[in-house]
Order: C-alpha cells, then structure tokens, then sequence
C-alpha cells in the first residue's frame, strides 16, 4: 500500500481551493485605486451653436415664411431654439450671418434665455462659430447644429460634435411631444380640485 504524504495532500488541495494571487508582467504595474474625491474630472459643459438661417433653410414651413418675410423667419427660429433651450437645459447660442452688413464687430444680444449672434462684415456664421468653437474646445462639450457640408468637415476636424438641422428638429420634436405627455398625464389639477372645493355640500 503506497503512502500519500500530508505535504502532497496540502499541495493538491491548495492548487483546487486556496485563491491565486495575480500575477502582472514585469513591466506592468498594479492599477491604482481611484479616489473619487480627488481623481474624477468634472464633465464638461454642454453648448449648443447653432446656424440660425442654416435651420431656418432647412425647415420647409419657415422656409416659405422667408420667402415672403425674413424677419418673420428668423423669429420663428429664434423660439425654436429658445423652447429647445427650455427642454434641456444647456446653453444655446443662435448664430445668423450677417457679413453684408457694414458692422465692424458682432453684436450680441440676449433673448429670453438664449444668446444671439449676429455677425460682424465678411463673416460667415459658419467662420464664427468655427472661431468660438476653438476658443470653448477646452471647457465645453460643443454640439454644433448646421448642414453645411464645409461647415461640418471643420466641426469632425476639433473635438466637437455636429447635429444635422434635421436631426435637431428631430430631438427638438420629441422633446415636444415628451412635454406634452408629461403635462397632460399631471396628476396635480388645481382648477379641479378648486371647483370641488366650491361647490361641495
């Protein structure tokens, strides 16, 4: 009768049971714990750019109202952008080209709770928002909103993220549609409630 010996059970039983340690290639060290209090970065800020007459163009409603009244148009664009805004929350800055205009420097105003660019002369919407696009690239998550084929070269060329018009009326509809649910299917009915108030017994 052959002997096992308690060495070669304690080897057998190690090798099934007892838990490997890891083993890394030389040159590679072991991962290091994160710390979240210290080594997650913030998430950037999200900016839209958009191309006022670029979207505008793209619309066929508001492309017949240009047509006949520009200015119409172009407010019509101004409260898609700025309901746009009202959904998700992020800032939105619309761009319209007006480089023909004999304007030595942007003008920029605030509308509602949007920015409005209107470019200075022999500047292209699509050349400021390039502009702008280079100056926020290191604090801003930069979606541009545009059709424009040179336009959407440049966008891939940096780290920005382009939306075609119709895709953003896409998401924008949705939205829409969304709110519109949510409102609806709102449990709270202060008229309702007041007219039981009144008229109870």
């Amino acid at each position: 009768m052959v002997r096992i010996k308690k060495e070669e059970i304690d080897k057998v039983y190690n090798s099934l049971y007892k838990p490997k340690e890891r083993v890394l290639p030389a040159n590679q060290k072991i991962p290091r714990k994160v710390d979240f209090a210290t080594d997650i970065k913030t998430s950037k800020t999200v900016i839209y750019l958009v191309d006022g007459y670029n979207l505008m163009y793209s619309i066929d409603e508001i492309k017949n109202i240009a047509a006949v009244d520009l200015i119409s148009a172009r407010d019509k664009v101004i409260d898609i952008v700025c309901d746009f805004q009202g959904y998700v929350g992020k800032e939105c800055v619309l761009v319209f080209d007006a480089y023909k205009n004999n304007v030595s420097i942007p003008v920029v105003s605030k509308e509602y709770n949007i920015e409005i660019v209107y470019t200075k002369m022999n500047q292209t919407a699509d050349m400021w928002i390039e502009q702008k696009a280079e100056e926020l690239d290191d604090r801003y998550k930069i979606f541009v909103v545009t059709s424009d084929g040179l336009e959407q070269l440049k966008v891939f060329s940096s780290s920005s993220f382009r939306i075609s018009c119709k895709e953003f009326m896409h998401r924008y509809e949705n939205l829409q549609k969304r709110h519109k649910n949510t409102t609806r299917n709102a449990k709270h009915q202060p008229l309702k409630e007041l007219r039981k108030l009144l008229y109870e017994d």
